[in-house]
């Protein structure tokens, strides 16, 4: 089975309150070799990304309750600090305007919840940059 794994130094941060996909998918990517930060709201992401560059920012843009919330302002918020970063919308509410909002910041996909973590992790090392070159085989 051709598993990729992380390059050194890449960083990616996940923007989600939902403990048990943000949880499984830190470990997961963490035992892939990447360098993962997790931020629960929106003001503890912006710190981070003023502290940090991250290679790809995975986000549920509808934090705890958001759902009636500006989804763009979040989304317009991480383009505008990583500008470039892969973005990647991982949401279990999807609308015709996340999607516009998504398309407009320029994501990278827009994925439906629940998805395996393996997938998940997949799909976060095929946005890095120039990662395709560096896949690893695993048995």
């Amino acid at each position: 089975m051709n598993v990729h794994r992380c390059a050194a130094r890449q960083r990616v941060l996940l923007i989600d309150d939902d403990e048990s996909i943000a949880g499984s998918l830190f470990r997961y990517l963490h035992t892939q070799g990447c360098e993962v930060d997790v931020a629960v709201d929106a003001a503890s992401a912006a710190l981070r990304m003023s502290a940090q560059r991250y290679d790809v920012v995975v986000v549920d843009p509808y934090l705890t309750g958001g759902v009636l919330q500006d989804d763009g302002a979040l989304l317009a918020m991480i383009r505008g600090q990583q500008p470039t970063a892969a973005l990647i919308v991982l949401t279990g509410y999807s609308s015709s305007a996340l999607k516009i909002s998504a398309e407009r910041e320029h994501a990278s996909l827009v994925l439906a919840k629940p998805q395996p973590v393996t997938f998940l992790s997949q799909m976060i090392v095929d946005a890095f940059p120039s990662y395709a070159d560096e896949s690893l085989t695993s048995p």
